[in-house]
């Protein structure tokens, strides 16, 4: 169970955000980047009755939220209400995660540290999917790990609809639904045995997934081009700089590629020199094409973020709440490795409210605060 928190500081959380990014959009406007022409085109073809095309079916969750905005007449700046609203809400997940690692002054940083990141709150602003994203895998994570100590099955039936609804507005949600289907497993579970029955109908669901959903992602997955960017040594997302030397396919014709799969199997550790260069990059946030200026604010806020989210993970071990923080930081990480770094860190941005409750965790319990005892993470 999580420690308990003041009803208080929770409305104090979801306030403090909302002045914040209301302020931010009350600034910068409403912003547009690259994919919001996709968005707005499926929008207009959802409310004309007419199907989906190329990448728009992978967040066909995102384009349903934009085309009833639209339906209802209050346009893109309904969408960026609603946004900021879930943003609040993900802020209040942030604090009770925070709490639940390290006690009340630990919610309290880490919402700090959620509310004011700019790599974070600056997407609630751009008409894409990216904020919907984050908020809603946040409070996945948040009430998956509620639900895995109820013995009803409902809280576990509304957390996996939480965590389906952001793989349907992003297509890497559907990496962390499994992962919460192998922790509700394992927590609720009795023996072993019903572990490892219950860890093999995730994997056979799992498998049913992917052939299910491939026909929807199959415009995406097109568009990314995984297998061309593997053979390519890509790092990052249009950016030929940072790229890894890799060896030519082989038993393939000039200029036809075997596939993704094929090739790692031809160059198992160079691949996997890619995989984790991808990695590197990603949680390195630094790009070659950004201003000096800009690398240097990365590096002073993001290196005692992770310092301080490193303590707190030496400081509790193995407890089951870090533990699935960290897993769930995994399955994201596990689509960078397989496909590459995103040129304008949107990718990490994903994860930065999990880092932000173990980096809020790291510092309480730096300058004093003690963890709420092993039954908040029992």
């Amino acid at each position: 169970m999580l420690a308990p928190v003041r009803r208080g500081d929770l409305i104090g959380a979801m306030v403090f955000f909302a002045v914040v990014n209301a302020g931010l959009v009350a600034i910068n406007g409403i912003r547009h980047g690259g994919d919001t022409p996709l968005y707005l085109d499926g929008a207009t073809r959802m409310l004309d009755g007419r199907p989906l095309i190329d990448r728009e079916s992978s967040y066909a969750g995102y384009v349903l939220m934009v085309a009833a905005a639209q339906a209802i007449g209050v346009g893109t700046t309904g969408v960026v209400v609603v946004q900021v609203v879930l943003g609040a809400a993900a802020a209040a997940a942030v604090f009770l995660l925070g709490a639940g690692l390290a006690g009340r002054a630990a919610g309290a940083i880490a919402v700090t540290l959620y509310t004011l990141d700019v790599d974070t709150n600056r997407w609630h602003q751009f008409i894409l999917a990216d904020s919907l994203y984050v908020s809603l895998m946040t409070l996945g994570v948040l009430l998956t790990y509620r639900a895995a100590s109820r013995r009803d099955v409902v809280p576990a039936i509304g957390a996996l609809a939480v965590v389906v609804c952001a793989a349907l507005v992003r297509p890497e949600g559907w990496f962390l639904l499994p992962a919460a289907g192998c922790f509700l497993v394992w927590v609720r579970a009795r023996s072993g045995a019903q572990r490892l029955a219950g860890a093999g109908v995730v994997a056979a669901g799992a498998v049913v997934l992917m052939v299910v959903m491939a026909p929807v992602l199959r415009g995406n997955l097109q568009a990314v081009g995984p297998a061309r960017m593997l053979e390519r040594g890509q790092t990052i997302w249009e950016f030929n700089g940072w790229r890894v030397p890799m060896p030519p396919a082989t038993n393939v014709e000039p200029g036809e590629s075997p596939g993704a799969v094929a090739y790692a199997v031809q160059h198992p550790v160079k691949t996997l020199t890619l995989m984790l260069a991808r990695v590197g990059v990603h949680f390195a946030h630094v790009r070659p094409f950004y201003s000096t200026a800009h690398n240097m604010v990365i590096v002073v806020w993001l290196v005692p973020v992770y310092v301080a989210a490193g303590y707190a993970i030496r400081r509790l071990g193995g407890q089951r709440l870090p533990s699935w923080i960290l897993a769930a930081i995994a399955t994201q990480t596990l689509v960078v490795a397989l496909t590459h770094a995103e040129w304008d860190g949107r990718y990490l941005a994903h994860v930065l409210p999990l880092i932000d409750t173990l980096a809020g965790a790291g510092v309480a319990m730096a300058i004093g605060h003690q963890p709420p005892g092993p039954t908040a993470h029992a």
